[in-house]
């Protein structure tokens, strides 16, 4: 009879320690509850998911709500004791008031199998001369001249990067894929050739100007034209992202009334932090030259201005607004450009 108590007994004690060991997830914090933040500038955080049982933790899913990203777990299986960041990323633009978001981890804790955190906070508005990096990158697109070297030099569209159609396959390859590109020769005669090749080089959203730089001038003249070599065109720091061959496709055009309508980039920042890495077309200009330059321009322009921090671009476009001029400021300038787009579009000038 003891002996049957004491198995029972053990029996017991084994069960209880087969149910007691499993993983289990814990994070330093819930909720992050954000300071006020403008609309359009994102609101960072990184949570810290632990392992705090005593097996393997295998987080299997990490989904996000809109409006929200998450960067890529350095790993999805902790030991216990072990620990893993896991970034959000919330972009407010378009939000106003409070707004929460969620972020579910799921994992194979079997007491909490779906663990959500939130980040939480007021959006304020931003003024009407800053534009956010979110809508700038939609607008965003590449100019390529393909003429050669000597008539680029002699008169092309300000922003546009000389790619000679002699070397566009090598051109093409370290061009980000995925960009609005828009290409254009003396008269539209020799573009096709062009186009071609930079489809075949997976760059799918290539256009060709319609009736090249004659039609353009024979519309506007020479305005929006720059004379000389650029030496603000280097080498893009990121070129990922996934190329398609679409070679096959159709010819397309883009118009050069809407080019006539698009946006001109200015970087106010020094000339040597500038050329370690920019905003592919934008021109560098001192604070002091901006409003000189913008004079230049149609009056209708669309003119985006950015700083580091957006600190010092900020008063320039409120003052070229209230002049009359079509001005924005980055919101948070390159700095934020970069928080949320990393390298994304941002090429060095050429040594």
């Amino acid at each position: 009879m003891r002996r049957i108590i004491a198995l029972l007994a053990m029996s017991l004690v084994l069960a209880s320690a087969a149910a007691v060991a499993a993983p289990q997830i814990a994070v330093d914090q819930e909720t992050y509850n954000y300071p006020d933040t403008i609309e359009g500038i994102a609101v960072v955080h990184t949570f810290v998911l632990s392992n705090v049982g005593d097996q393997e933790l295998v987080i299997t899913n990490v989904t996000v709500g809109c409006h929200c990203t998450t960067t890529q777990l350095a790993t999805d299986r902790l030991q216990p004791g072990e620990s893993v960041g896991l970034q959000a990323m919330l972009d407010t633009n378009g939000f106003s008031d409070r707004v929460v978001r969620y972020v579910t981890v799921e994992s194979n804790d079997p007491a909490r199998p779906r663990l959500t955190l939130n980040l939480a906070g007021k959006v304020v508005e931003r003024q009407p001369y800053q534009k956010p990096v979110g809508d700038l990158f939609y607008d965003s697109y590449l100019l390529i001249d393909v003429r050669d070297p000597a008539a680029y030099a002699t008169g092309h569209l300000i922003a546009a990067m000389n790619a000679p159609a002699s070397q566009a396959k090598a051109y093409a390859a370290a061009l980000p894929p995925g960009v609005l590109t828009i290409i254009y020769d003396q008269d539209g005669s020799t573009v096709t050739p062009v186009l071609e090749e930079f489809r075949a080089e997976g760059l799918a959203s290539v256009y060709a100007l319609q009736g090249g730089l004659d039609m353009w001038q024979k519309s506007y003249g020479l305005t929006r034209m720059a004379t000389g070599e650029d030496a603000s065109w280097g080498a893009f720091l990121d070129v990922s992202g996934a190329r398609t061959d679409s070679s096959s496709g159709m010819l397309r055009y883009y118009d050069v009334t809407r080019l006539r309508t698009d946006f001109v980039l200015i970087d106010i920042r020094p000339a040597s932090v500038f050329s370690a890495g920019h905003l592919a077309g934008a021109v560098n200009l001192p604070e002091a030259s901006v409003a000189e330059y913008v004079r230049t321009l149609p009056r209708d322009t669309p003119v985006v201005i950015y700083s580091d921090d957006g600190s010092e671009s900020d008063p320039v476009a409120e003052s070229l607004q209230k002049g009359g001029r079509r001005a924005q400021s980055l919101l948070g300038g390159f700095i934020e450009w970069r928080k949320q787009y990393g390298n994304c579009l941002i090429v060095a000038s050429a040594s």
